[in-house]
């Protein structure tokens, strides 16, 4: 014990001063991948064939202009200097906190997205937490029963599922419950004109999101349950299950208590990498119900050729993946010291 007490009242200090080092270094690997995605986003847009100003403003308007009018349009969206200066004015801009103005909307770019984002995280957060839920019992209760008909009636299901690409489990959901059955509404985030608040409006919003964030959580709980099902198979036949179920453990303790905590850091690793994925996702789920988030605001920046729109909104989904990434890094880390401990 002796021997032990100092080592106690350094380790906390020299962890600290490890956690810092190593979050400073990840933080700096992190802005170095943003910078490196406003780059690449913005040379990829510009490489795009076509005019931006025909785009723009349309062939037919483009056309009747003169040299004159044309250079000022050009220098009214950057588009008269070349492309290095381009994009250190851009650079520049980005230093400043400014994401440029847009030009199909005609308002700074931070309020569009900041108009859509909300209806994007709403979405995101709860495919999320339905994967979770639907992702934890399926693999635990695949892999506890390994082998017997549950398990592969288990995987089969989730197979069927993972074979339709997302969009076209989006097609279906929307004519079978939205056109077909009329449960749910087609389009939108909430009734038009709608004098509906507090719990109403709330109840109005879960109506409209519950069918575009459920096609995403469906594309999602496949990989879930294979990955709960490995991990739950390899911690099966540990001793500590055996010594919980001599002690009694019911089935449902066993898997909440026992088996549940044993594959959180694999399960917040698969988390962070979902999360992902259903950003990407949401560009087609969003775009199939004209649900108003990031996603669709997207696809029309991308084929209205509204360079800062894009930009911004590669940045802020970007910044956003590599956050969400950050945290699961660092609970990861923490989950895996608590299991050496344990």
């Amino acid at each position: 014990m002796s021997r032990e007490l100092p080592a106690t009242k350094a380790g906390p200090r020299a962890q600290a001063w490890a956690w810092l080092r190593a979050a400073a270094g990840r933080m700096a690997e992190y802005l170095a991948s943003l910078a490196v995605l406003a780059a690449i986003t913005f040379f990829a847009l510009r490489a795009l064939p076509g005019d931006p100003l025909a785009i723009l403003y349309g062939e037919a308007s483009v056309q009747g202009l003169t040299p004159e009018n044309r250079a000022i349009l050009a220098a009214r969206h950057g588009l008269d200097a070349s492309l290095p200066e381009q994009f250190l004015h851009y650079a520049g801009m980005l230093c400043r906190g400014d994401l440029g103005q847009s030009a199909r909307h005609a308002r700074p770019v931070a309020q569009v997205i900041g108009q859509a984002l909300p209806w994007t995280l709403l979405l995101v957060t709860s495919a999320t937490a339905m994967a979770l839920a639907a992702g934890l019992f399926l693999g635990i209760e695949a892999g506890m029963r390994r082998g017997r008909a549950a398990d592969g009636i288990i995987l089969a299901a989730v197979t069927a599922l993972d074979s339709l690409p997302l969009f076209v489990k989006a097609i279906l959901a929307l004519f079978a419950l939205c056109l077909g059955l009329a449960l749910f509404p087609v389009s939108g985030a909430a009734t038009p004109f709608t004098q509906a608040k507090d719990w109403a409006l709330a109840a109005d919003v879960a109506w409209h999101a519950a069918v575009p964030a459920g096609v995403l959580a469906l594309h999602e709980i496949t990989k879930l349950t294979f990955v709960i099902r490995a991990l739950v198979v390899a911690v099966r036949g540990r001793p500590f299950l055996t010594v919980a179920r001599a002690k009694g453990v019911s089935a449902f303790g066993l898997r909440s208590r026992h088996v549940a905590p044993n594959v959180m850091a694999q399960v917040t690793a698969r988390t962070a990498a979902m999360f992902t994925e259903l950003f990407a996702g949401s560009i087609f789920v969003e775009t199939v119900f004209s649900y108003p988030g990031l996603g669709r605001l997207l696809y029309e920046g991308i084929f209205g050729r509204d360079y800062p729109l894009v930009q911004g909104l590669v940045l802020v989904l970007g910044a956003g993946v590599l956050t969400v990434n950050m945290a699961a890094d660092l609970v990861i880390g923490r989950l895996t010291e608590r299991e050496a401990r344990g």
